[in-house]
């Protein structure tokens, strides 16, 4: 079984644990698929965390990656994060991707 086989069966299970561990490693496809999959457990404390600390990564595609993937949440802090972002981000595709989530989780609010 592949890593993003393996990816998307933790995603199924719930088990933000294993995806946090990946979304640290080198491989970046691995690391992308794994953001995403964080993203649809957004509910759960530990893939909440993982993607913000994660917002602050080197590279670019990673950073976009989380800002879209807290679009999939609801609440004050995950506002707050990413408009620390907008505030900060240098990259414009990132901060297109953090626009865009926040619109979604206005959108929900109403």
């Amino acid at each position: 079984m592949g890593k993003l086989d393996k990816i998307q069966k933790y995603v199924k299970k719930g088990k933000a644990d294993k995806l946090a561990a990946i979304a640290y490693e080198k491989d970046k496809e691995a690391r992308l698929a794994a953001i995403e999959g964080l993203g649809e457990l957004i509910s759960d404390e530990k893939a909440l965390n993982t993607l913000v600390a994660i917002l602050e990564d080197e590279d670019a595609d990673v950073r976009r990656a989380v800002a879209t993937a807290l679009g999939k949440s609801e609440g004050s802090y995950v506002e707050t994060q990413l408009r620390y972002c907008l505030g900060h981000e240098k990259d414009e595709t990132v901060l297109e991707a953090a626009r865009k989530s926040l619109e979604r989780i206005k959108e929900k609010k109403a």
